[in-house]
């Protein structure tokens, strides 16, 4: 049989008889790069699987509520490249200020422009009305 070579590091490898379109080695480190492609390839392409991995996810989580609390705890090194890699990307941030999740609502004031304001339905089924609005600062009100 011919040898072929790894999809995953690139040695030649002789695959077995009875895995015609084997692609990976044997080695445990391919064999997980293996996995990790049908994972990715899996949810990307199969709506239920995704749903079902972010479930068990969401389960596992439940049980587990202290498990990032204790690693940190016991993962000192971690926490500090961590800390490192955030300050790297907030210093990429144009708003390095704003550090928020994405359920939350933007800054106030908002900063100045043009805006589109949108009358929202009070239930009647009505055109939508919408104007163009500059906003201009006039300086800080005093409470």
């Amino acid at each position: 049989m011919e040898k072929r070579w790894c999809s995953a590091c690139g040695r030649p490898y002789d695959p077995n008889p009875r895995a015609p379109r084997q692609a990976y080695c044997s080695d445990i480190d391919c064999q997980k790069a293996r996995k990790l492609l049908w994972q990715r390839t899996k949810r990307r392409t199969d709506p239920d699987y995704h749903q079902e991995q972010l479930e068990a996810q969401s389960v596992w989580r439940e049980k587990n509520r202290e498990y990032w609390r204790n690693y940190r705890e016991e993962h000192p090194e971690y926490v500090a490249i961590n800390r490192e890699q955030q300050r790297k990307r907030n210093r990429r941030r144009s708003d390095s200020s704003s550090i928020a999740k994405a359920d939350t609502s933007s800054a106030w004031p908002p900063r100045p422009g043009l805006f589109c304001l949108v009358r929202l339905s009070d239930g009647e089924a009505t055109a939508v009305q919408s104007w163009l609005v500059q906003l201009i600062p006039i300086g800080a009100i005093a409470d």
